[in-house]
């Protein structure tokens, strides 16, 4: 974010459709331990990943000196996935509305095993 009148659309660069993709190693945070001494990411983890893919996709379009901060977010975390392992994260600009000067992302956490967590995000800018 900046001080600066936002009628200049920072946004207008940022495409819907957009996508970005990085990759993670799970348990970089604290991991939680399940059943057995399993250690495996915990939810607050795999959520950072989401953001911070989001936020590394987007913000190298915007202006010099704009940023994006999160003001919403729904995350289903539908399997664990154990500490150590790598995790995949794709993001898509869904929609990018000028007049807020916010977009809206989906995004898909994918590990060994499959779909690890699905989400949808709102940043504003």
């Amino acid at each position: 974010m900046t001080d600066e009148s936002r009628s200049d659309d920072p946004l207008s660069a940022v495409a819907e459709g957009f996508a970005y993709e990085s990759t993670w190693e799970a348990g970089q945070m604290e991991p939680q331990t399940v059943a057995d001494g399993i250690e495996v990411a915990a939810t607050p983890e795999l959520i950072g990943f989401m953001e911070q893919t989001v936020y590394d996709g987007v913000v190298p379009q915007l202006p010099e000196g704009h940023r994006i901060v999160g003001v919403r977010i729904e995350c289903d975390h539908r399997a664990p996935t154990p500490a150590g392992e790598a995790v995949s994260v794709s993001i898509t600009v869904e929609e990018v509305d000028a007049e807020s000067g916010q977009i809206t992302s989906s995004a898909t956490v994918e590990d060994e095993g499959g779909v690890a967590a699905t989400g949808r995000m709102r940043h504003a800018s």
